[in-house]
């Protein structure tokens, strides 16, 4: 993988004679993701677009039936695709400029596979669907926390923030990044005692490294949490990002 950078523009819908709404299939290839929409598309409103990114495994079903009924209740759009390999393709096929780290893997059609095809999911949802432009975000679960947070970052014009738990590594793509690039709002939750990601040794540095970066972050502790999300975990994030005060880019 060369690059981090998303290739894709935000573009106003195209009128359809009708928009498919619930519980939608995005697929291409092997690749597939669903998007979760309100019950209804009211004219002339633009919603919330948060993309929920998986851990190790792929448990992508688990976050659907745990996103069901979210997006009616908070009037977004929830996109909830799958990895390729076990986990993302950053974590499975190298960091830009980086060696394989998975070899089990297999040979990727593509260098960045994951990346590619959410390129291809946001364009069609772009195309159908009226997304806030100031209102996209990340949401993400241990490597798919890594991964948001090393996404999100190294595109803060497409990302206004990234809700992650238990985030193992950050890699940011700085040859993504637009000269005077408004930095994305950060919200990060650790287990106090999380086994495969030790406290000290890994929310701490996180949390110190970004506030150095110049990052906005709210820090949460699930004390006595190991390397399993808290209850309130996705509520207390999701609540955090709807209550922001966002400010239009200059």
């Amino acid at each position: 993988m060369d690059t981090l950078k998303l290739r894709i523009e935000h573009r106003r819908p195209e009128p359809v004679e009708e928009l498919p709404l619930g519980h939608v299939w995005i697929e291409q290839g092997p690749h597939r993701a669903v998007l979760l929409t309100p019950d209804e598309i009211e004219p002339g409103r633009e919603y919330p677009l948060i993309t929920v990114l998986h851990g190790a495994g792929r448990q992508d079903e688990m976050l659907i039936k745990g996103c069901k009924g979210e997006a009616e209740r908070r009037q977004a759009l929830f996109l909830i695709p799958r990895s390729l390999h076990m986990t993302w393709d950053l974590i499975a096929l190298g960091v830009p400029g980086g060696a394989a780290l998975d070899p089990a893997a297999g040979e990727p059609t593509s260098a960045r596979p994951d990346l590619d095809f959410l390129e291809y999911a946001y364009d069609l949802i772009y195309r159908r669907f009226p997304v806030d432009a100031e209102r996209q975000a990340l949401l993400g679960y241990s490597d798919g926390a890594s991964y948001g947070l090393s996404l999100g970052l190294s595109n803060p014009d497409i990302f206004r923030a990234v809700m992650a738990w238990a985030a193992g590594f950050l890699a940011l793509d700085g040859a993504a990044i637009p000269d005077g690039a408004r930095k994305p709002l950060v919200y990060l939750e650790y287990g106090s005692h999380d086994e495969l990601f030790p406290f000290e040794q890994v929310a701490v540095p996180m949390r110190e490294n970004l506030r150095a970066a110049g990052y906005d972050v709210s820090f949460h502790v699930d004390e006595g949490g190991r390397h399993w999300p808290s209850s309130s975990f996705q509520d207390e994030a999701l609540d955090w990002f709807q209550s922001e005060p966002w400010q239009p880019r200059s």
